[in-house]
């Protein structure tokens, strides 16, 4: 069977396995607890690891399907109009890395470690001489432009990363999945003025900034960058709409006041029930199904995310707003809360006292319809069934827990606001 063959078979078996799972998923998460049924949780999660397997082999075949070239000048091509590699002795190759571009977050990423582009050169010259390049990037009306002049040795080849800076004001017009054009420029500076050694235009994918990537899919390797843990972008403890509500929270209280971890664990629990009392009572909040952003990347699922005062605002969420909404507001009262992430699903967890890696959790979905005790048990099954899946399966992706202060700490992960 031939590469391209059983890519098409795969694709086909991981289409009616993706139908079956989120009809399941509907099943589980539009109950008003979603642990409700053990049996149909099981199932799920048996569903949910079949399709990891089959995304897998897909990822594993499309690797080599697709190198992600924008454009190629070597000694045996040379688009009409620009010097070659038989004029100037180099080599230029241009790689896109990122097949969509998630403009929510797009500023919190490393050029070396998620770039938008690449561009490979190499120094083939007889003369054996050093050459002078420059690389440039931008989006179109949308960034900035990245620079990088280096200077390469005969037979030495350099590889530039970018990640052109984006216009926040034009990316914030964003409401919807835009076309864009990438623009990359290679330049000789040893040819007089500047000779063009490549220039060309790409279309890429602008997301919405409501929109926050679960993975984005780097086509030069064929792999995937899981991107979950940029969640932490949208936890916003001091947005002012959020410190207001937690005087309110704090009302809530027995004692009027909410501490962190100050005093002892016992009084840890009673702070974040207090929270959960006032976004039942005061704010209001009722859960509204997940939406799924449309991406036109086979595979992808993008979920679509409101900032925390947005939720306050309009007073319902779905489960991802939820979360970093009490996630926002547990981190804004000095605990330690977490992101949980399962297939199709997230909710909030807090750590039972500071630095004890003792995890609690709690299903926000629950908060318009449930108590506290309720919303608690919830979300403790789920995370049993599914922390065992991972394990049994050896599949990390099956549960991710990212508490704010590795975030924060380890990933540099700043609130959006």
């Amino acid at each position: 069977m031939s590469n391209e063959t059983e890519l098409a078979h795969i694709r086909q078996e991981e289409y009616q396995q993706r139908r079956r799972v989120n009809a399941l998923r509907r099943q589980v998460y539009q109950q008003t607890d979603p642990a409700a049924s053990q049996s149909l949780l099981q199932e799920l999660a048996e569903a949910e690891g079949a399709l990891a397997s089959l995304e897998q082999q897909r990822m594993a075949l499309e690797s080599t399907a697709d190198s992600g070239v924008v454009a190629s000048l070597d000694k045996k091509s040379k688009p009409s109009g620009v010097l070659g590699a038989e004029t100037t002795g180099l080599e230029a190759t241009v790689y896109l890395r990122m097949a969509q571009v998630p403009t929510a977050i797009y500023h919190l990423f490393d050029p070396e470690e998620t770039p938008l582009v690449s561009c490979t050169v190499r120094n083939v010259g007889q003369q054996g001489k050093t050459r002078r390049l420059r690389f440039s990037s931008f989006i179109d009306g949308y960034s900035a432009t990245a620079v990088n002049t280096v200077e390469i040795k005969p037979n030495q080849e350099h590889t530039f990363n970018q990640l052109p800076t984006l216009y926040a004001d034009a990316v914030a017009e964003i409401g919807e999945i835009t076309r864009a054009t990438l623009n990359v420029l290679v330049e000789d500076l040893d040819a007089g003025s500047g000779a063009v050694e490549l220039h060309t235009t790409y279309p890429i994918w602008l997301l919405a900034r409501t929109t926050a990537p679960l993975a984005v899919r780097d086509p030069k390797t064929g792999g995937w960058k899981d991107l979950t843990h940029y969640f932490g972008a949208f936890v916003t403890p001091n947005a002012p709409a959020l410190m207001r509500f937690l005087r309110t929270a704090a009302d809530r209280h027995p004692e009027k006041m909410l501490a962190g971890y100050q005093g002892d664990p016992s009084g840890v629990e009673p702070q974040v029930r207090a929270v959960y009392d006032a976004l039942k009572s005061d704010a209001g909040i009722t859960y509204v199904n997940s939406l799924m952003a449309f991406s036109p990347e086979e595979g992808a699922a993008n979920q679509r995310v409101r900032l925390p005062r947005e939720s306050l605002e309009h007073r319902e969420a779905n489960c991802i707003d939820g979360t970093v909404l009490f996630a926002s507001l547990l981190e804004g009262i000095s605990l330690n809360p977490a992101i949980v992430l399962v297939p199709g699903h997230a909710f909030v967890a807090w750590e039972g006292w500071q630095d004890s890696g003792e995890w609690h959790y709690l299903e926000t979905t629950m908060i318009g319809s449930h108590s506290f005790d309720e919303a608690v048990a919830s979300a403790q099954a789920t995370a049993m069934q599914y922390e065992q899946m991972a394990q049994q399966q050896n599949n990390p992706m099956a549960f991710r827990r990212w508490p704010l202060s590795t975030l924060r700490a380890d990933y540099a992960i700043t609130p959006m606001e």
